[in-house]
């Protein structure tokens, strides 16, 4: 739970620096909107139609498009703008989400800070500060429909 993602210590070291604040990005959007009903996610939305679910799709989509496929060199599967305008029940998408999470921690454990993709230079240090800075803007966003959808506030439980 997000107990287990505590702001890390600056002594333990870059690596686990950066895994530690992704994991804990993760586990806020978790914290976030978990316990909502689809009726209260789905009732809440931007003007361009951004909600709570196509937010939790999009971001299993990113770990999985710079993790899975851009860095370790799988075939594409992701439908990019169909992520956003997810119609799956909240709590598949977070079971989602949450798989992901596992199937990204084990491409990390098997590669060096300065291993670089398959696709492009880019290093895994630059791509896992990308996924921290992506999940966190995402989740200024869901911080607000949630906000919207239940009234809960904060940045911790």
């Amino acid at each position: 739970m997000l107990e287990d993602h505590l702001l890390p210590q600056d002594h333990t070291g870059e690596r686990a620096l950066l895994q530690s604040y992704l994991a804990r990005q993760r586990a806020l959007v978790h914290w976030k909107v978990d316990g909502l009903d689809d009726a209260q996610a789905r009732a809440i939305a931007t003007p361009s139609g951004l909600t709570i679910h196509g937010i939790v799709a999009h971001l299993t989509g990113v770990e999985k498009g710079w993790l899975w496929e851009h860095f370790a060199g799988n075939p594409k599967t992701r439908d990019r703008p169909g992520e956003f305008l997810s119609q799956q029940p909240l709590r598949e998408l977070l079971d989602a989400y949450s798989a992901q999470h596992v199937v990204s921690d084990a491409i990390i454990a098997r590669h060096d800070l300065d291993d670089t993709s398959s696709i492009r230079n880019d290093s895994l240090r630059w791509i896992l500060l990308h996924l921290i800075e992506e999940t966190a803007r995402h989740l200024g966003h869901l911080d607000l429909l949630a906000e919207l959808a239940d009234s809960r506030v904060g940045e911790e439980p």
